[in-house]
């Protein structure tokens, strides 16, 4: 190459690299929305105090004091399909975040061939063996690469805060279901002394009919809540079954563990963290994070769309041997060795790149607002959780006084059905109204748990 061209080649790299100075970084839009101060008056969250001491983040199912419940989640959170696929697909992204920096390097690959023919009929055959390096290079002039693996990084980031939120609700579902087939057990025991009591109802109220004490009006009244308590026990019975199968696939197993005996603790229930604000919520949230990188994903890929108007430069180089052979004789091997410098700038294209950016321009607003409605979610989800743990221990508290006056009641009955002041049918009867104030407490403590899982789901950064 001459010195002339030389000089040009020389300008023209300083014209680009002077160029490539004026891009503009890309940076992530900045949401309109902002988290309040502070959580409204519906959903307090307590301070921090020595009972409420433990961090959102803990594992919380530990606090139910059952190890057949650790074991449970620890077995989903290890053999969970879909956090088997979760983490297929971190792999899939960290393979992808090499494939891109990799096009940031210099290429090189081997070339040969061998051609035979000749030009015309009067020359002898010619036979050409050429083998060799082939060497090529694209600076990033204006930052598209960068902002390319800026993409993949942050879908990297993106997949495991997927995994990672994916894992908070294998262990939330794992410990709902483990919860509502607890309750739903008790909640048969007492329905199946409902159903014995009024079996006895029924043959106290048949024996007064046969004595002309009463009318056939009674026996049956007595008989279609019969029909309904069974209806209800078959209920509860499939309920149960149900949970049983979905414990099972969230554990990975094809079926239901018979040995699983969903023992009461005597544990008061799963507290609210303390503490955090809804902006520390926001932070620790992996869904949320995880809009929150798709937004800086979509804005890099913008990026990289209006790099397409810039000019490209590509560095080429070019080494090989070549053997000549004509007419049978072999010429000494030659070497040949070559370097270029090409720029490519778009100057019409029919709108094509202009409408790439537009795509790109649409995709980064869809995930701006795909972040907010994230945030918003999340501190709804939060104050819904709150109010609704709430809601359930003001119940269980009032349930509980009223199971105990129902326990006093039948009591009171039974002494005075011994002192012949009551019959057995008002003793049956006291006792039936005990055993639904049970089950109504039992229902509402099931309550409280399952929403003290979802206070502990809403708040839960990693597991």
């Amino acid at each position: 190459m001459s010195c002339f061209s030389t000089a040009r080649l020389a300008l023209a790299t300083a014209a680009l690299l002077a160029l490539a100075g004026c891009a503009a970084p890309v940076a992530a839009p900045t949401a309109s929305w902002k988290a309040p101060a502070g959580w409204s008056a519906d959903a307090p969250l307590a301070a921090p105090t020595a009972q409420a001491a433990a961090p959102a983040s803990d594992a919380w199912w530990a606090s139910a004091g059952s190890a057949e419940l650790n074991a449970l989640v620890e077995a989903a959170l290890r053999a969970n399909r879909d956090l088997h696929i979760a983490a297929a697909r971190v792999l899939q992204a960290r393979a992808g975040v090499e494939a891109v920096d990799a096009q940031q390097l210099p290429q090189l690959g081997l070339a040969a061939g061998a051609q035979r023919g000749r030009d015309s009929s009067a020359n002898p055959k010619a036979s050409v063996v050429s083998g060799g390096l082939r060497a090529s290079w694209e600076p990033d002039l204006f930052g598209a690469q960068g902002l390319a693996s800026q993409a993949a990084t942050v879908d990297a980031q993106g997949a495991e805060l997927a995994q990672q939120a994916m894992r908070v609700a294998i262990a939330a579902d794992v410990g709902t279901a483990w919860f509502e087939i607890q309750a739903l057990r008790r909640r048969e025991a007492v329905a199946r002394d409902a159903l014995t009591t009024l079996e006895r109802q029924i043959e106290v109220a048949r024996r007064r009919f046969g004595a002309g004490q009463s009318s056939a009006l009674d026996v049956d009244r007595l008989l279609a809540e019969r029909g309904q308590e069974r209806a209800a026990l078959a209920q509860l019975q499939g309920a149960q079954r149900a949970r049983q199968r979905q414990l099972a696939v969230l554990t990975g197993a094809a079926q239901p563990d018979p040995a699983l005996v969903f023992a009461d603790t005597g544990a008061a229930g799963i507290a609210a963290p303390a503490g955090l604000l809804p902006a520390e919520l926001l932070e620790r949230r992996p869904d949320v994070q995880l809009q929150a990188r798709a937004l800086e994903a979509a804005a890099a890929r913008l990026g990289v769309a209006r790099r397409d108007l810039y000019p490209r430069i590509q560095l080429d180089w070019a080494g090989r041997k070549e053997r000549l052979s004509v007419g049978g004789a072999s010429a000494s091997p030659t070497l040949v060795v070559g370097y270029g410098v090409s720029l490519a700038l778009p100057v019409f294209d029919g709108g094509r790149i202009r409408a790439n950016i537009a795509v790109h321009e649409a995709r980064t607003q869809e995930a701006m607002a795909g972040y907010e409605k994230a945030m918003i979610g999340a501190l709804a989800d939060a104050e819904t959780a709150l109010v609704q743990l709430a809601a359930a221990e003001t119940t269980v508290a009032e349930l509980e006084r009223a199971q105990r006056a129902a326990a006093e009641a039948a009591a009171r009955s039974q002494r005075l059905y011994e002192a012949g002041l009551v019959g057995l049918d008002t003793v049956l009867d006291v006792r039936r109204s005990h055993l639904r104030a049970q089950d109504a407490l039992l229902q509402a403590r099931g309550a409280q748990w399952v929403a003290g899982v979802s206070v502990r789901r809403a708040f839960a950064g990693r597991v």
